[in-house]
């Protein structure tokens, strides 16, 4: 008796404003699942805005949920994708990234130094308002949104 999987999948999808059931066949492709996220579901996060992750995999728009061989009853997370400023230390020299909200602040310092050849040791982001950001922590933890304006400066606590 061969396995067949599937042809339906009950996917959770989970965002920072909650968590939403849907059935979803399973050759769907990422972007027409993206399409019902926001159709369906209502999610105020934009098609164009969506990351869609699972198992800490983000899932590429051309792909079918059959592709990355995921199961029923899986978890997916809706990332949202935002538009950040880096500014070096205070001197007016500025980056701006689109990233998604689900990296963590560390992996946004890592795209910094890889992407334009910024030394980032010993050194933190820091955020008006929230102070110096852990490395650790995503971004939507972290209460970076659309539009913030980060400052790369100088870890005091290792000096």
């Amino acid at each position: 008796m061969n396995y067949l999987p599937p042809a339906t999948s009950l996917i959770t999808f989970l965002w920072s404003g909650g968590e939403s059931i849907l059935l979803v066949p399973m050759a769907t492709r990422i972007i027409d699942v993206k399409l019902l996220i926001s159709e369906v579901l209502r999610i105020p996060v934009p098609i164009d805005r969506q990351e869609l992750s699972w198992e800490g995999q983000c899932l590429k728009d051309e792909l079918t949920l059959q592709d990355y061989h995921i199961p029923p009853t899986a978890f997916l997370v809706i990332y949202k994708k935002i538009e950040v400023e880096i500014y070096l230390e205070f001197d007016g020299i500025r980056y701006v990234y689109v990233v998604f909200d689900g990296i963590t602040v560390g992996e946004l310092k890592a795209k910094l130094q890889i992407e334009q050849g910024v030394d980032i040791e010993n050194k933190v982001l820091w955020m008006m308002d929230n102070g110096y950001l852990d490395a650790h922590a995503q971004l939507l933890v972290a209460g970076v949104v659309e539009g913030a304006k980060l400052f790369l400066i100088e870890d005091k606590k290792r000096m």
